[in-house]
């Protein structure tokens, strides 16, 4: 330190110390390099934790954290999101904790080294060349001789004064570099170890907090994992104990089969046995008209294909107490075993956050059953033979109707009479009691080709999802949706590579648009993201995207815009006040913009209306041609709702039917109901009639009449009442089924319609289907039965 050099007179004590300071240096200096080294070590160390927890995070997430499909829900995957999320923020933390390490510590040894120490080594060399130059120079000046010229010894006296003046200037710089090191020693390196160590509170405070906030929801998950481990070990108990009374049941069904097949050699062949359990299945069948299905029979059998090559095919063969006999075949490769169907009442206790992914994982393993393929065999018309016509197989029996003959064999003799006797005690249960004169269970789900689900199924598969085709993976939609015509900037403000859209309105917004579009209201616009939302993003909607497109769009809702901008003489009292926003514009501007583009419609053109044609001709023209953007247009531009215009309302048309106001204030409602009902209309019945009765029908009606789904899609999009009845009380979703298309009326059904609601007829859709004959499509038939 300074104190050390009391005198600063150049002497062999003042340069003892400054060699000793010198050598202090150099040590500090070697100290330094293995601490850099450590330091660097020590954030390597740092930065590859950080990697891992990230890793980690990535992999529980491909595990199956925040997933919906079966095997995440099962193994509480969704539950496992606050998990991932805590690993990154710790993650997070360390990242924090290695820049901090590597700017107040690594940054700072690095500048003591390169640049202090340094500039004490530069001192000494300039010290040390100042030396050897006084040295010289007063050599020089104390060898001149007496009588040397004047100017001669001034001139060296000179030189030596500077000599001098320059060796005292380096002599204390280096001193000065000297001492500053050995004061910054003292400060520099505990100032630094005490911001990493602050550091390191902070980083261990954080993760303190972040796990202490997450730790009711831990002791929640261990909770939770306690009781579903306790449930499945009662469900395996409940397993073991199901098993074993299943083996001694089919030990004793065994046993009792072959005793019956005894007795059938010293009696009357299958008459004598059938007859002998006839009552037995008479009583089991009479359970049926109370409400109680029961099996009577299920198990393999081979079944003799109906091909050319006539080979055999182990079928599950299901016969119960309606008198269906069905059987399933696999129609692809089923997953792995599902998980125990844990009952909504064991789960009371538990939280409803843990009993949601529960009840998802209970609906996922109900997915399995679209795997199998289930047909129906009609026994009300069927007889049964012994034998196989032309094979000398033992074991083989026939089932015969008119329709088809089914060869079946058993996996023994025993097997095969207990079909024999079970089946042949339905056929007679069948014809002699009341279930003759009944719509058969099955007859309503028979198909042509003899395939078709039995009410066994239709139970089981409530509830499944729509398998539509769908566009899942988000980087193929936003491509779809960028290719079309304008679609690659904003609608608003023409920022690049808009990831939201307005699905009524046709168009791709940035987010800062988006969340403007999201406050003026559903009505006005519907806001979906296109790499989030990719379950909104069906082929209809996507179609009519397509078809419109910011290009097309805008040239609508900124038409006075753009006129503006072709006309740069004409004054225009829009120029002024609305003004077309830029990326980079204030969210205020932007929302002075869209308000009044699409709410106060400013910069729409009311010019381009003809006035001698109303509009409800015109956009019921436009539907009937399928023209989607004059659609658009027309809706755009009306000051008024025109989305539920009807037929009714056109000009020019005769209606077909008249009401009579009177009659109809007294209250007839037989003769009203008679007047309306669609099967008495003479234009409804008149087939070769293209128009069929519209009067009463919307533009939905008109557009489910053509089978125009993106239109439908257009017009639902804009607010069409899809309940919308007409003259006749059928809504949109009659129109689908009385013209057979099944696609649409699905997709109406996903949307919303009642299939409940009752036609002039006081008949619903579903009734009408089955007017029209068999419902062979199995998902309509659901989706129609649900809504009853």
């Amino acid at each position: 330190m300074a104190a050390n050099f009391i005198r600063l007179d150049d002497s062999p004590m003042f340069m003892k110390q400054v060699y000793s300071l010198e050598q202090t240096s150099e040590d500090l200096k070697d100290r330094c390099q293995i601490l850099y080294k450590g330091c660097k070590k020590f954030m390597t160390a740092i930065g590859e934790a950080y990697n891992g927890d990230i890793s980690f995070a990535d992999s529980l997430e491909a595990f199956g954290g925040g997933q919906d499909d079966p095997i995440s829900v099962s193994i509480g995957g969704p539950v496992l999101s606050k998990f991932i999320t805590a690993f990154r923020e710790l993650a997070t933390y360390k990242e924090l904790l290695r820049s901090q390490v590597e700017h107040v510590l690594l940054d700072r040894l690095m500048h003591f080294i390169t640049v202090d120490l340094h500039d004490a080594k530069e001192s000494r060399k300039r010290f040390d060349k100042a030396i050897h130059a006084y040295d010289q120079s007063r050599e020089k000046f104390v060898s001149l001789k007496k009588g040397t010229r004047e100017d001669i010894v001034a001139e060296l006296e000179e030189d030596l004064q500077n000599s001098k003046s320059s060796f005292e200037r380096s002599r204390f710089n280096l001193v000065n570099s000297l001492v500053k090191i050995e004061a910054k020693k003292k400060y520099e390196f505990l100032e630094s170890f005490s911001a990493i160590m602050d550091a390191h509170l902070r980083y261990f405070k954080l993760g303190y907090d972040l796990l202490s906030q997450l730790e009711p929801f831990i002791h929640q998950v261990l909770t939770y994992a306690q009781q579903s481990k306790e449930l499945a070990n009662i469900e395996q108990d409940k397993l073991a104990k199901r098993i074993q009374a299943f083996r001694t049941q089919t030990e004793l069904e065994s046993l009792k089969a072959s005793t019956n097949m005894e007795a059938s050699r010293h009696a009357s062949g299958i008459h004598a046995v059938g007859m002998s359990s006839y009552k037995n299945i008479e009583a089991i069948m009479q359970s049926t008209t109370k409400g109680e299905v029961q099996t009577i029979k299920q198990g393999y059998l081979l079944k003799r294909s109906s091909s050319l090559r006539g080979d055999w095919k182990r079928r599950f063969f299901v016969l119960d107490s309606q008198g269906t006999l069905y059987y399933y075949r696999n129609k692809g490769t089923k997953s792995m075993g599902s998980q125990p169907n844990y009952s909504a009442g064991s789960m009371e206790h538990n939280s409803s956050m843990f009993s949601r992914f529960r009840s998802k994982h209970n609906k996922a393993s109900l997915l399995n059953e679209e795997n199998l393929g289930c047909h129906t065999v009609d026994l009300r018309t069927s007889t049964i033979k012994i034998d196989a016509e032309d094979s000398d197989l033992r074991l083989c029996f026939r089932i015969i109707s008119p329709a088809k003959t089914y060869t079946l064999q058993a996996e023994n003799g025993a097997d095969r009479m207990d079909w024999i006797n079970k089946i042949t005690g339905v056929i007679a249960s069948l014809l002699n009691s009341h279930i003759l004169q009944q719509p058969h269970p099955g007859t309503k789900l028979l198909d042509n080709n003899d395939s078709a689900i039995s009410a066994y199924d239709v139970r089981s598969l409530n509830g499944l999802p729509e398998d539509d085709l769908k566009v899942n993976q988000a980087d193929n939609v936003s491509k779809v949706l960028r290719e079309i015509p304008g679609n690659d900037l904003c609608a608003e403000c023409s920022a690049p590579e808009p990831d939201w859209a307005s699905l009524n309105l046709g168009i791709l917004l940035c987010i800062e648009c988006s969340g403007v579009h999201r406050n003026l209201g559903v009505h006005v616009s519907k806001v979906r993201s296109i790499t989030l939302d990719v379950k909104v993003w069906e082929p209809p909607i996507l179609d009519l995207f397509r078809t419109l497109g910011n290009t097309y769009c805008n040239s609508i809702w900124e038409e006075l815009l753009l006129l503006q901008k072709e006309r740069l003489g004409e004054s225009n009292v829009f120029s002024s006040t609305v003004m077309k926003p830029c990326p980079k514009d204030a969210i205020h501007q932007k929302e002075k913009y869209i308000q009044a583009k699409y709410v106060e419609k400013h910069l729409v053109s009311k010019e381009a209306t003809v006035a001698d044609i109303p509009s409800a001709n015109s956009i019921w023209e436009a539907v009937k041609s399928n023209n989607l953007r004059e659609v658009y247009r027309l809706i755009v531009k009306s000051d008024v709702s025109i989305i539920n215009t009807t037929y009714d309302e056109l000009v020019g048309v005769n209606l077909h039917h008249t009401i009579d106001a009177q009659e109809s204030e007294v209250g007839c409602h037989s003769v009203e109901r008679k007047q309306y009902d669609p099967s008495v209309c003479q234009r409804i019945k008149d087939s070769s009639s293209p128009a069929n009765c519209l009067q009463g029908c919307s533009l939905l009606h008109l557009a489910c009449h053509l089978g125009n789904q993106v239109m439908v899609e257009l017009l639902l999009q804009f607010g069409a009442d899809i309940n919308m009845r007409d003259f006749h009380g059928r809504t949109p979703l009659h129109h689908c089924i009385s013209r057979g298309n099944n696609k649409l009326a699905k997709f109406l059904l996903r949307r919303g319609v009642r299939p409940s609601i009752k036609d002039g007829g006081d008949l619903s859709a579903l009734e009408r289907a089955m007017e029209l004959g068999a419902i062979t499509d199995e998902e309509l038939f659901i989706l129609l039965a649900e809504g009853q």
